[in-house]
């Protein structure tokens, strides 16, 4: 069996080519690095440190390869020849990958029969509609004529993808294609959109129902994840383990898991108050975990995505506003977003010159949606105001 996976980034392979490997797949990655596709084409395998709060257990991803993203022959035929088609190499970058998998599922229709022309094509990004999305361009790369046929043929299911993986690994270990995980992943696809039944791999869930496990995902842990960061850079903490241990960041976290887990109740009751309670302090009992040495520079990057209007911090705040209730404690973590000043960011570095340029209400408003007028906007400006002062 051969699995594809573009990008062997620290998700590529701490997560998804780990899922293969230990599936039985010959894992090809795609990448842009040549340091690491080098690696992977000396080592043939790399490892991978699981770290619970036992403590880290090494593992090995055996039976893996890698071509360089600009070798695009070898890519169509590693499509051709793939059972399964991954990718994890963040929203932007689907656009660069985009015409060569166009190719490669073009010359696979072409060559193998139409019984054996189907695989299924995931996008793993963290963001919303993410397969779809990357559907829509590779889609827009063949012929008009064409699309019908790959569209029929191809299977491009949603997915939600949660395993945190720090940029940091074991100290003892140098091998530059070395990562470290945490214990906990979920990787669910949405089986309404499958054209064949999704290849039996050991931890992968196919959802019936995936709208609610995604926006639960989005609402709670991304939201979470994020105002930690947030919280934790304002008062000057290094790791997520650290931020979650303050007693007044942990009582911001708890106000904001509060008011999004009624909004997510009242909307999907598939999960329900109980199992929403539970899945939060899953979350929060992840993110106490020390042996992760999770940066808060990383969490918090790139802010001005996170506070787009259907993102992980903006949409909680609206859907609970919708309901009726006020988004106190999601405001203030919005405003914390808002304050994020890391030079070393450059989203961070042009917000805040964005900031002071145009003002709160315009920023709001042209990178969250926010019009001036609303009560959700003028609870976040007056939240940000009194930070300045």
């Amino acid at each position: 069996m051969n699995g594809l996976i573009f990008g062997a980034g620290n998700i590529g392979r701490g997560f998804l080519g780990l899922l293969l490997a230990k599936a039985g797949y010959m894992v090809t990655f795609v990448d842009v690095d040549h340091i690491k596709v080098t690696a992977l084409n000396t080592q043939r395998e790399y490892p991978v440190f699981v770290v619970s709060e036992g403590g880290t257990e090494a593992e090995v991803a055996r039976g893996v390869q890698a071509l360089q993203a600009r070798d695009t022959a070898a890519i169509v035929e590693a499509v051709v020849h793939a059972d399964i088609v991954l990718t994890a190499v963040g929203k932007d970058a689907l656009a660069y990958l985009a015409p060569s998998l166009a190719q490669g599922l073009e010359e696979r229709i072409r060559r193998r029969p139409r019984s054996e022309a189907h695989v299924i094509v995931v996008a793993c990004e963290n963001v919303q509609d993410n397969t779809a999305f990357l559907r829509e361009i590779v889609l827009k790369q063949v012929p008009d004529e064409k699309r019908i046929r790959i569209d029929d043929a191809i299977s491009f299911p949603n997915c939600v993808v949660d395993r945190i993986v720090p940029n940091t690994v074991p100290s003892r270990d140098q091998n530059p294609i070395a990562v470290a995980v945490e214990d906990y992943f979920q990787l669910a696809v949405d089986g309404k959109a499958l054209k064949a039944p999704f290849p039996n791999i050991a931890g992968v869930e196919v959802s019936d129902n995936l709208d609610a496990t995604l926006e639960q995902k989005l609402c709670t842990l991304n939201m979470a994840h994020a105002i930690v960061g947030y919280y934790g850079y304002l008062k000057g903490y290094r790791f997520v383990h650290e931020a979650v241990a303050d007693t007044e960041i942990e009582s911001l976290l708890h106000g904001a898991l509060d008011e999004v887990g009624a909004t997510i109740a009242n909307r999907h009751q598939s999960i329900g108050l109980a199992a929403q309670k539970s899945y939060a302090t899953k979350v929060v009992k992840r993110f106490r975990n020390p042996f992760l040495r999770d940066e808060i520079v990383r969490v918090a990057r790139q802010p001005q995505r996170k506070l787009g209007a259907d993102d992980r911090l903006v949409k909680p705040a609206v859907l609970t506003w919708a309901q009726g209730r006020i988004p106190a404690f999601l405001a203030s973590g919005i405003t914390a977003a808002l304050h994020y000043d890391y030079d070393g960011d450059e989203q961070a570095r042009s917000l805040v010159g964005q900031i002071r340029e145009q003002g709160i209400e315009r920023v709001l408003h042209d990178v969250s949606g926010l019009a001036p007028d609303t009560e959700l906007a003028r609870l976040i400006k007056s939240d940000f105001l009194l930070r300045s002062l």
